[in-house]
This record gives C-alpha cells, sequence and structure tokens, in this order.
C-alpha cells in the first residue's frame, strides 16, 4: 500500500496538557482565555466543544508549564461547577501538513496510534493547514516512528533524517521572542464554510480505530473534513470527537458511521458554519484567543466548537450567515493596510 504523501511534520516538545470537563453555563474557554492572556502566557493549542452531548463542555491547552494552568484550575475546581480539571505533564504535540480537508490523512494517524500497542492520544486540533495530536512523551518515539512508517514527508524522508536534521530543540524555541505593542491584532484576514453540520461522539478508547475507519471510507467517498478536534474524557478511559461534515452528506455519513460504529450514538447538528483565521504571528503572540473569543461573546455570536492550533483558529458557529460574526471579529482584528471597526 503507498505511503500518503505530505509535506512535513512539526513537533513541540516537553509541554504540559489541560484537560477539563465543565457544566456549560460555566465559561470555561473564557476563563481559560482571559487567565491566560493576563498572565502573557502563550498558547501552543487549545480546543473546545461547547456541548458534547451530555451538558458538558470539554476545553483543552497545551502551553510551556504546569504554573499555566494553575489559575485556572483553582478558579473551576474551587466553584464547585466543573466535573475535573487535569494537568498531564510532558506532552508532545506533533502536527502534520498538509491535510487538504482529506479525512484519510486524519484517519490514517488515528491507525497509526491505534494500531499494535496502543498510543493514546490526548488531544486532536486541527487548522485549515494541520492536523496536531498530543500523546505523552513516553509514546513519543512510538509515534513519531509509526507516522513516518506510514507517511512520505517531502521535508524529510526518514525519522532518523527528522531527529537529526529537522528536529527543534528547547533552545532554538526560545530564541523565537517577540514584542507585542498593537493595540489591535493584525490577521491575514477572515474566511468562512458554510452549510455544515457538527457531530460529536464519545467513545472508549478501544474503538478509536474503528473511528479512523469511519473516516477513511469518507474519504474514499469523496468526503471532505474542514473541522476535526478531540478531547480526553476525564476520569474515564474514552475519547471525544468533535468533527464538521458538509450537511448535504447527512445521510451518507450516517450510513458509514452506523457501519462502523454499530448502535453508537453521534449527536448531529446543522446548519454550521466555519470560521477561519489565520495572522503573521497567531503561534507566539499571547492573547489571540482571549480576543477571538471575547469579540464573539459580545457580538451575541454562539460559539458551537473551537481549535486553535498551527497558528490558526477555526471555529463552529451556529447557522449559515457567518457575516455578523466576521463584522464582531473585526472589533478586535484588523488586516494589512486595514482599519477595524
Amino acid at each position: 500500500m503507498s505511503k500518503i504523501r505530505l509535506g512535513g511534520v512539526k513537533v513541540i516538545e516537553n509541554r504540559t496538557y489541560l484537560s477539563s470537563s465543565c457544566r456549560r453555563e460555566v465559561g470555561a474557554l473564557g476563563k481559560i482565555c482571559s487567565i491566560l492572556a493576563a498572565d502573557r502566557i502563550n498558547l501552543g493549542l487549545l480546543t473546545h466543544v461547547d456541548d458534547d452531548g451530555h451538558g458538558q463542555s470539554l476545553t483543552a491547552a497545551s502551553a510551556k508549564s504546569t504554573i499555566c494552568f494553575s489559575g485556572y484550575i483553582l478558579d473551576v475546581t474551587g466553584s464547585g461547577m466543573c466535573r475535573t480539571a487535569e494537568v498531564e505533564n510532558s506532552v508532545s504535540r506533533i502536527s502534520v501538513f498538509p491535510h487538504d480537508q482529506r479525512p484519510e490523512v486524519t484517519a490514517s494517524v488515528i491507525t497509526i496510534l491505534s494500531a499494535g500497542v496502543l498510543v493514546k492520544p490526548l488531544g486532536f486540533g486541527s487548522s485549515p493547514s494541520a492536523v496536531t495530536v498530543v500523546v505523552s512523551s513516553s509514546d513519543f518515539e512510538v509515534a513519531m516512528q509509526r507516522l513516518f512508517d506510514s507517511f512520505a514527508f517531502t521535508a524529510c524522508g526518514s525519522y532518523g533524517q527528522w531527529q537529526a536534521v529537522c528536529r527543534m530543540d528547547e533552545q532554538q524555541l526560545r530564541e523565537v521572542r517577540f514584542s507585542y505593542n498593537e493595540q489591535i491584532i493584525t490577521t491575514y484576514g477572515f474566511t468562512s464554510q458554510t452549510g455544515l453540520d457538527l457531530w460529536n461522539v464519545s467513545l472508549q478508547i478501544e474503538n478509536m480505530g474503528r473511528f479512523g475507519a469511519f473516516l477513511s471510507e469518507l474519504g474514499e467517498q469523496g468526503f471532505k473534513l474542514p473541522f476535526l478536534i478531540s478531547n480526553s474524557v476525564p476520569d474515564k478511559n474514552g475519547i471525544h470527537f468533535s468533527f464538521a461534515l458538509a450537511e448535504d452528506q447527512r445521510g451518507r455519513a450516517r450510513q458509514v458511521f452506523d457501519k462502523h460504529m454499530p448502535g453508537k450514538i453521534c449527536y448531529c447538528r446543522g446548519p454550521v458554519s466555519l470560521l477561519f483565521v489565520h495572522g503573521p504571528h497567531f503561534g507566539d503572540r499571547y492573547g489571540i484567543a482571549e480576543a477571538f473569543v471575547t469579540a464573539l461573546r459580545e457580538g451575541g455570536i454562539h460559539l458551537l466548537a473551537l481549535s486553535c492550533a498551527v497558528s490558526s483558529i477555526s471555529a463552529v458557529i451556529e447557522g449559515n450567515d457567518p457575516h455578523k460574526a466576521i463584522g464582531a471579529l473585526h472589533t478586535r482584528f484588523q488586516t494589512p493596510g486595514g482599519n477595524a471597526r
């Protein structure tokens, strides 16, 4: 079987990962964004689903150290309105790109992790360019070797070559420093996609391979996968996936899902729209997620799901008219040469 050809793989090692499960009304997403922005902490990864189908919101984030999340954990657990807020130390974020919205790319990553001895993903995030998976550092070497066995990367031909040439160390990461004095955040622009459904499903981790097979068959049938995130289910050996598919293909998608996941409940709602925002320094500037979430909240926009990964923000909102949401974002963001409203 021929390998899927991709452009490259990017890795950030030795980070921490927070996963939390709270009642929807707690506003966990806004809390974590505001706390981290106030402390000038950069977010390497942030995912959120407003309702997992059981009245719980799931929020996850990755940053440099455990102390980054201490304020958030004290806030949400002290209120008694969150079931759990757990931090995993020493994780790695692995991003493969470009995926071109092909379900088979994400399916292959999931299948790789499920093959043989299970490598449990702590979470997935998506951007318009890449698929990012978070794994424990103890599973990192196995996960990377399997990726190079299954994908053909243009930048590095083998895992050994990647280790010798392409691997970034902590010193290189520390050398990337910026100072931000801008009063409003610059973005390359806003794009959107309409006519979608948002699907939510919680699985036992041993069924993750079946979910990968479901995505693989969607790819064979010509589906596109513009959005996918996952979060570990706290206190359980489970994983929750939220993903977007075309609304007019709902019936076909349901048939494929039932084929691979018989008897499993998957919550589907639509129509929804996707917003995409990408900026020249989104990967290393604090406060961007907080500005994004605040702008939508102040504009009266209901945010259903979110992924901040690889210098991009992808957001799922209700309805088929994203213009109001884009107008709200213009209060906090501007394009080069343009003015915020």
